[in-house]
């Protein structure tokens, strides 16, 4: 097997537990891997600023990929190095089916910022699974497009009721050139169509002279399937949904039992288990 140089890692359901935090465990195997020279890739639907958060808590300096593979960026010093805007015609349209079904979203901006909608109840976005709550500017959706420069990163949306999102999916999957993720029941994200994880962390394997059978991709849900699949070594979580299970080489441990670091500790720093 070759030596792990990379490893992709998504944060909701993989490397942050139930609580959403960083265990000790988790935090100690990765930043015993980068002391190796491995590069940590945090890789997650959260915004730039959100997700640079957590990566700074293993390490400075690392790459990161955010809002579900539409960016993804050099650290140290920075550098983006792929980046695929939802265009504003295909931003209209998807708004237009949000506001219809007067359902909760956020705009993703190419700056970091995240527009926050008027339409539906913030409350019940996700406070009851724990989530965190996102907060924004407040605006219409017909200002929307005003206000996210030559297009937006992604579209994500939230509901509890499981019939308006199969809806919204339907309606969606129609406009042409998106593509549509998710990474639990009760969201969707909207993008440009060929913008995920897979193709960020190409592009940036690409970027660092990195072969893709040197990447070592974690995750446990839909959206994860992208990068899992360009991966040398694609890793599932415990807690991961049946179809990552299916693409992957190893199940590792859950997000509650350090899954994260038991795989780190077997592939990259090879230690027994």
């Amino acid at each position: 097997m070759q030596e792990i140089k990379l490893i992709a890692i998504d944060l909701d359901g993989t490397l942050l537990s139930s609580e959403k935090t960083i265990s000790e465990a988790n935090l100690t195997a990765l930043r015993a891997a980068v002391a190796r020279g491995v590069y940590v890739v945090l890789a997650s639907g959260r915004s730039y600023r959100n997700a640079m958060d957590f990566s700074e808590a293993i390490a400075k300096g690392q790459p990161l990929i955010c809002a579900n593979g539409a960016m993804a960026t050099l650290s140290d010093p920075y550098e983006c190095v792929y980046c695929e805007c939802l265009s504003k015609d295909k931003l209209r349209a998807a708004v237009e089916i949000l506001e219809r079904e007067k359902c909760y979203y956020n705009v993703y901006c190419d700056d970091g910022a995240v527009m926050e909608s008027r339409t539906g109840s913030a409350g019940r976005k996700r406070e009851a699974n724990g989530y965190a709550v996102y907060r924004g500017t407040v605006l219409s959706g017909d200002e929307m497009p005003k206000y996210v420069g030559d297009g937006a990163l992604k579209v994500v949306c939230f509901s509890p009721d499981r019939e308006k999102m199969q809806r919204i999916r339907s309606a969606a999957e129609r406009i042409p050139g998106v593509e549509i993720n998710s990474s639990w029941w009760d969201n969707l994200e909207i993008m440009a169509a060929g913008v995920h994880k897979g193709a960020a962390l190409r592009c940036l394997a690409q970027r660092l002279e990195i072969p893709l059978d040197e990447v070592m991709a974690i995750g446990d849900n839909e959206n994860d399937l992208p990068m899992l699949q360009v991966a040398g070594l694609p890793v599932a979580m415990g807690n991961a949904v049946e179809s990552v299970k299916q693409q992957c080489a190893y199940v590792t441990a859950t997000n509650d039992e350090d899954g994260v670091a038991q795989a780190v500790r077997r592939f990259v720093l090879h230690e027994e288990q």
